[in-house]
């Protein structure tokens, strides 16, 4: 358990964010900006095959999920889906 799950604010966040429209069969190089942004962070986060997993207060969990969606837009990318699933404990 970790030591802010009994927190009021304690929350898990999985997100999956989805680049559409870059012509590409490949995304990794739209979905590299997601690591930077994770590890600046500074929260626990684990990526999984079918999204990335954060603990932390949920206020913190909302901004980077949008950091995350927001990062995925560029010249080559004008839509994106994001998918989010929220544990939260109060």
């Amino acid at each position: 358990m970790s030591e802010h799950e009994n927190s009021k604010d304690y929350a898990r966040l999985e997100i999956a964010v989805y680049p559409l429209g870059t012509g590409d069969i490949s995304v990794s190089k739209e979905v590299s900006a997601i690591f930077d942004i994770l590890e600046a962070s500074g929260l626990h986060y684990e990526i999984t095959v079918m999204g990335t997993i954060m603990e932390g207060p949920v206020d913190q969990l909302f901004g980077i999920a949008r950091k995350l969606h927001d990062c995925m837009f560029s010249d080559t990318v004008r839509r994106v889906v994001t998918v989010i699933k929220i544990d939260d404990k109060r």
